[in-house]
């Protein structure tokens, strides 16, 4: 397949960067998704493609902003047939938040949720959440209003996204509409994750970048610096292709695909910021200086919607399935 966007795609990037530019380092959930409203990054018929290149670029400005816009537009996504919370989700008028965390799993009966969700975000005042919950055997998705009856938000401090709105999701019996299976939105989640990712990791590069160029350190410079530089964005790209290829299957990824794209692309964004650490120098260590928020940042990418162990076993389910056992031979 080809891995360039298309004229629509390369749109929404440079929409994206628009938006970005004029949001705040520590835009909060309702300035982000307001403006994504007005930019017209909000479209029920959208490729993953378009949104994953948005989102990319409005990361590159804020993490948090673009953390917001990719969870929103799951939710928007998810509720899009649900007509109570599908208008004004698709306005912005409604923040849709996620669960990003599987530690607690609330339990269904009867259309109605009871239990703990963990670490819920943008936690937003009338917000929808996702919420993964027990159904029988079976993992099912629903949305919740935070203004229901029966829901409680216990809100939590992050150490990075500090512009994200972050909680503890407390429900007892509370209203809830059943969406479908959790894998399919998880996948969606993973792939837009992996785009902020990029754009931590992009944002790194082009500081480390400017500060080898004002130390003198261009094509015929440092060679150590050459070295820092050129990984940095080779794993990069190497990440963003990963995540274009899965983000192209739209509704169709695939959790494996999904989780080698988040993978690719937070291992990327750690290193460039690491490498970026190298190439500024103690600077870094100055309080509130970018390269130190977008450490704390990426630590937060890192962890949310599938740690490292539950990516890897979504990925060797796909890419290393567990062959049918051969009948063992008969005894002579």
């Amino acid at each position: 397949m080809r891995f360039e966007l298309t004229d629509l795609q390369s749109s929404w990037k440079s929409k994206g960067e628009a938006l970005g530019s004029e949001l705040p380092l520590d835009a909060s959930p309702g300035d982000a998704v307001m403006g994504a409203a007005r930019a017209g990054l909000l479209d029920p018929h959208a490729d993953l493609v378009s949104i994953a290149a948005a989102v990319e670029s409005v990361a590159y400005r804020s993490a948090s902003a673009g953390v917001a816009i990719a969870l929103h537009s799951v939710v928007a996504s998810a509720c899009a047939q649900q007509s109570q919370f599908a208008d004004a989700l698709f306005r912005g008028e409604l923040i849709g938040a996620l669960t990003l965390s599987s530690e607690d799993v609330p339990i269904e009966c009867g259309g109605r949720l009871t239990g703990r969700a963990s670490w819920v975000a943008p936690i937003t005042s009338g917000g929808v959440v996702l919420v993964g919950a027990r159904t029988g055997d079976e993992a099912v998705a629903f949305a919740v209003s935070l203004a229901a009856t029966g829901v409680w938000t216990d809100p939590v401090e992050p150490a990075g996204l500090r512009g994200l709105a972050c909680a503890h999701l407390i429900v007892e019996e509370a209203e809830a509409v059943a969406l479908g299976p959790t894998v399919p939105l998880m996948s969606r989640v993973r792939v837009l994750m992996a785009a902020v990712g990029l754009g931590v990791g992009q944002r790194a590069l082009a500081e480390a970048l400017v500060a080898a160029r004002a130390a003198g350190c261009g094509a015929a410079g440092e060679q150590t610096v050459q070295g820092l530089l050129a990984d940095a964005a080779t794993e990069l790209d190497a990440a963003m292709l990963l995540t274009w290829k899965a983000a192209a299957a739209n509704r169709e990824v695939t959790l494996g695909d999904a989780s080698m794209a988040k993978l690719a692309a937070t291992d990327a964004a750690q290193r460039a910021v690491v490498r970026a650490t190298q190439v500024v120098g103690v600077e870094t260590f100055r309080r509130n200086h970018i390269i130190e928020r977008l450490a704390q940042d990426v630590r937060a990418l890192e962890l949310f919607a599938g740690r490292t162990e539950s990516l890897h076993a979504a990925m060797a389910a796909e890419v290393l399935p567990v062959p049918a056992r051969s009948p063992l031979p008969t005894p002579a």
